[in-house]
Order: structure tokens, then C-alpha cells, then sequence
């Protein structure tokens, strides 16, 4: 049967998709249904056809899952998952997990996935990226440069969110080329409460009246990156992470609040066990959430991360904290790999594409003991497992954190023995 975008369908979906949607079956063709749940009756409309699967939107939902709840903000598209009970996405995304590990990357011995919660259920980010354009400041949906403005974001820190209602005023008489696109960074210290932001591609003049304006409604504010280089302020903020001090910048890669960056850690270190007098690689090891607390306790630890401002502030952070026992290496981990020798143990935290191929056969060379893979997506997480199994690797343990409550992001931490 032909289908159209336009047409309208009722449907009941079955289960959850990686990336956020119900699927259900449409004349035998997957479809993907955005902001429906699996046993609930929804009207729907085709909104994009493609060779193997359809897209749909919800346009009416007929009879409600008991897991429906009413979204806080309708129609934020940071938010996806808004709409489903804060327990039943948890459960959601452990099943999305177990479906990719069992039948994209085909692995028949997965233990029990276990669950943890990492951040809470509302105003948990401690950093974001808001899209400006013109004197609108909000956030785009996927594949859009439309800019959705959020009044009131459920999901940011309460002094994040203070922060950037104050900068939405001062954008009423500090107004930027209606075409403008733009762009902030900010984040707050969950420890001392202070603001660090970046502003970046307004023009020079409007983005130091902004700054003088913000700062002067917005106090915490202690420091701001502006769009010709300069810091205006401090630099960073501090947090107490795991037992370390962390400086970090608007745009430093951390975890999206204190308690995720816990609870990946917990995982972590039960996952490495007694490291006291082995030789720990971390790869893709970024300013050193791992890397510093895997430091206190293990004899040595070489860390590998690409992008260098990343890689100094890791340096940074370990003379401050006085960890003088890691070996930073600027360098694609593919490439720095080929330079070791040997090592006890791994803990990999790659971006969402997963590995590097040539990761895979460096570690089968390698050989540790013990793989610790830090994921944020289901599917490269499948596949590079598979191919670690095949080295001669077993699945240990797999648990699901959730980070990004209110989203379909799924977190995990996967321990592999040889």
C-alpha cells in the first residue's frame, strides 16, 4: 500500500524506538510515531515516508496509556519524553538497551540490565547552549533552525534558569539584528552556585552591552567568554566531583548535573574493582571526570582525549588536586594506542558515534583484563560490544543510568571481563 505524508491513521504502538519514538506497524511497514506510548490508541499523521519506515506525529490521542502524564511545557523540543511517567522512562530506556544489544549487535549472554537514577526528575542541568536569533533565545528542534523559546525551562538549575530570564531582559533594549543568529553557552556551579557563559557571533559592541547589562542583573555571574576571544571575569567555576576539585569553563565537557556524573562514576569504579596496582587507560577521557577519581586509586593512569583546550584543563585540574600519577596524550585514541604496550584495565567514554574501528583491534592487542565502556547510545554501544565479544570478551554487567530524565537520551555503563 502506497502511503503519504498528510495521512491520517490510527495506530497502537507496541514499544519504544532508540531515539525517543513509539513504533508501531502500518500495513506491515515500521512506523515511528513521535509523542505516543506503547499500548495507547493514537490518531496520527505521516510526516515523512521513507524506503523501509514511516514518521508520524500524534495528532489526537484516543485512549491514553496509564503511563501518560501531562507534559510541564508543551511543545519544547528539548523534552521528548515530557509526556510519560518519570519511572516508566527509566524502564523505557532500559528496554531500548536490552532490544539493541540483543538484536542489532545479536548478543545472546546479556545479563539483567540494572537501572540507576543519575540526575533528578526536574531542574537538573547545570550547563546548556541556547540558540539566539535575533532578541529570541531558546532552543531548536532537531533539523531545525527555528528557535523555540522556553519562559520557564523545568529542566535548568533554578540559578541557571535565573540567569538566562535575566539575559532574555536585557535582550529588550540590547537587541540584536532581527537575523541574527547566535548562540550562549552557560553553566552554574551546583557547588558555590556562580555562572560562567560564552556568547558567541553577536557583534563585538552589542555582545559587551549585553555582558555590562546581564552582569549587573545577574550578579553570580563571575565570568563570560565574549565573541572575540577575551574572558570578562573568571574563566571558570568550581565542583566538587568525587572527591576532586574541577575547574570548568561555559563550554567544558561535564556531565549535565553533579548527580549523573555520580552515579557514572559509581558504575565505573565498581566496574574497574581493585585497581590499586594496575595500569588504567582512559580514552576519550575529555577534562577528567573518570580520569581523576580513577587516579586516587590506581597506580597509574594514561589518559587519551583529542581535543586539547579538553586535555589542559584535565592537566589543570590534576595539579590542583595534587594526582600526579597520569600520562595526558593529545592525540585521536586510535592513534595514541598504537604507543602502549600494555594495560590492566580501560574505561572508554566515547561520543555518540562509539569507537574508532581501529580502537577495537588495538584493544584485542592490548588485552586488559577489563573494559569499562561509558555509553551514550544504545546502538554504537551494540555494535562495538559485538565486536569486543568477538575478541574474547564477556559481558559482566550493563547498567542503565538515567542522566537526561524528560528525554529519550539513554547513559550506560557496561563491564567486560576477558
Amino acid at each position: 500500500m502506497i502511503h503519504n505524508r498528510g495521512d491520517v491513521h490510527i495506530l497502537t504502538p507496541h514499544a519504544m524506538a532508540q531515539g525517543g519514538d513509539a513504533v508501531a506497524r502500518l500495513d506491515g511497514v515500521a512506523c515511528f510515531v513521535s509523542g505516543a506510548l506503547p499500548d495507547e490508541q493514537v490518531k496520527v499523521m505521516i510526516t515523512d515516508v521513507q524506503k523501509n519506515f514511516l514518521k508520524a506525529s500524534v495528532t489526537e490521542v484516543i485512549q491514553p496509556s496509564p503511563l501518560r502524564v501531562a507534559p510541564r511545557t508543551p511543545g519544547a523540543p528539548h523534552m521528548e519524553w515530557q509526556h510519560i511517567d518519570p519511572v516508566a522512562q527509566l524502564e523505557f530506556k532500559r528496554q531500548i538497551l536490552f532490544e539493541q544489544l540483543t538484536h542489532l549487535g545479536k548478543l545472546i549472554s546479556v545479563p539483567t540490565i540494572k537501572t540507576a537514577v543519575g540526575s533528578a526528575s526536574w531542574h537538573y542541568r547545570n550547563s546548556a547552549r541556547l540558540h539566539g536569533y535575533g532578541q529570541y533565545l531558546g532552543y531548536r528542534a532537531e533539523g531545525s533552525a527555528h528557535v523555540i523559546e522556553v519562559a520557564d525551562d523545568p529542566l535548568l538549575h533554578p540559578t541557571l534558569q535565573q540567569a538566562v530570564t535575566a539575559l532574555r531582559q536585557v535582550l529588550t533594549t540590547h537587541t540584536p539584528e532581527p537575523r541574527t543568529a547566535w548562540s550562549v553557552s552557560v553553566r552554574v556551579s551546583e557547588t558555590s552556585g556562580q555562572v560562567v557563559a560564552a556568547i558567541k557571533d553577536l557583534p563585538n559592541r552589542l555582545a559587551i552591552a549585553v555582558r555590562e547589562a546581564w552582569v549587573a542583573r545577574m550578579p553570580q555571574i563571575v565570568g563570560v567568554l565574549m565573541p572575540y576571544g577575551v574572558v570578562e571575569g573568571e574563566a571558570t567555576v568550581r565542583e566538587l566531583h568525587y572527591g576532586v576539585a574541577l575547574d570548568l569553563s561555559a563550554t567544558t565537557f561535564f556531565q549535565v548535573s553533579l548527580g549523573a556524573a555520580r552515579a557514572l562514576c559509581d558504575a565505573v569504579m565498581d566496574g574497574l574493582g581493585d585497581v590499586s596496582s594496575a595500569h588504567v587507560i582512559d580514552a576519550y577521557c575529555g577534562a577528567g571526570t573518570f580520569t581523576l577519581p580513577v587516579a586516587q586509586i590506581a597506580n597509574h593512569v594514561t589518559a587519551i582525549e583529542e581535543y586539547a583546550p579538553s586535555v589542559e584543563a584535565g592537566q589543570q585540574n590534576a595539579w590542583q588536586n595534587d594526582i600526579g600519577n597520569i600520562d595526558w596524550r593529545t592525540a585521536p585514541v586510535e592513534k595514541a594506542l598504537r604507543n602502549i604496550g600494555d594495560a590492566d584495565a580501560v574505561v572508554l567514554d566515547p561520543p555518540r558515534r562509539g569507537v574508532h574501528p581501529a580502537v577495537i583491534g588495538e584493544l584485542a592487542r592490548i588485552a586488559p583484563m577489563t573494559i569499562v565502556y561509558v555509553s551514550c547510545h544504545p546502538g554504537t554501544l551494540a555494535r562495538d560490544v559485538a565486536q569486543l565479544v568477538e575478541h574474547g570478551y564477556r559481558i559482566e554487567s550493563v547498567t542503565c543510568i538515567d542522566c537526561f530524565p524528560q528525554t529519550a537520551h539513554v547513559e550506560s555503563v557496561t563491564v567486560l571481563r576477558k
